[in-house]
């Protein structure tokens, strides 16, 4: 520590936190350390309420897309199993391969299970154009309050009044999701006009923030 050597268990684990976004780390460090960051980004926050949004006002499609990526998970898991399985058995192959025939029936096996997955992800591609029709409309409105809630983040560089916390921001996104009045008048069955009445409470949030902090300044 510093110039002096000094002993300690191997069992020994220090942990090192910096809220400094702007930290630099020399490569030295980089490669001695295990890095872990729990920086909010604009494009993950967008990812997330995108998530939230679709969570929320297309449950049917949240569910379609989730049951997707499982799919899709499963089959790249399948088809490294079979890539697995056919690297074995040409490594533990003896002598000419056309006259094994326990290897040849083992690769006719991998080859219509490979045709079966192939098959399940092409039938696959129909949802996946109806998930994406969908998210695309609430890309906008994921991206706006990602842009939102960056932008208040910011306003603390004008004043020290002006303090928001992303978990207050996102407890009001599921206030106006789940106790608005005039979304629940509207009902699901409207999408177009509950992405407005989203938007502009979104901004009318902004607004009374800003207004707040006006007020308390003076």
């Amino acid at each position: 520590m510093g110039d002096q050597e000094i002993d300690f268990s191997d069992k020994f684990v220090l942990f090192m936190i910096t809220r400094n976004p702007s930290a630099t780390f020399t490569p030295d460090l980089c490669s001695r350390v295990t890095f872990v960051n729990f920086t909010v980004t604009p494009s993950s926050l967008q990812n997330q309420c995108l998530n939230i949004y679709l969570k929320n006002e297309r449950e049917e499609i949240d569910r379609k897309r989730s049951d997707l990526l499982k799919l899709q998970g499963e089959c790249k898991v399948k088809l490294r199993e079979l890539e697995d399985s056919l690297l074995d058995a040409l490594n533990k192959s003896e002598g000419n391969i056309l006259d094994n025939n326990a290897l040849i029936s083992t690769l006719e096996t991998l080859k219509k299970e490979a045709a079966t997955i192939a098959a399940e992800v092409e039938k696959t591609e129909d949802t996946m154009k109806e998930i994406e029709l969908v998210s695309n409309q609430y890309l906008p409105l994921s991206n706006m309050t990602s842009r939102i809630f960056f932008t208040l983040d910011t306003l603390s560089q004008i004043s020290f009044l002006y303090q928001y916390s992303l978990q207050h921001f996102m407890d009001y996104i599921f206030a106006v999701l789940l106790s608005n009045e005039e979304l629940q008048k509207v009902g699901k069955n409207n999408p177009e006009a509950r992405l407005q009445i989203i938007t502009r409470e979104l901004f009318l949030y902004v607004y009374v923030k800003i207004a707040q902090g006006l007020l308390l300044e003076h």
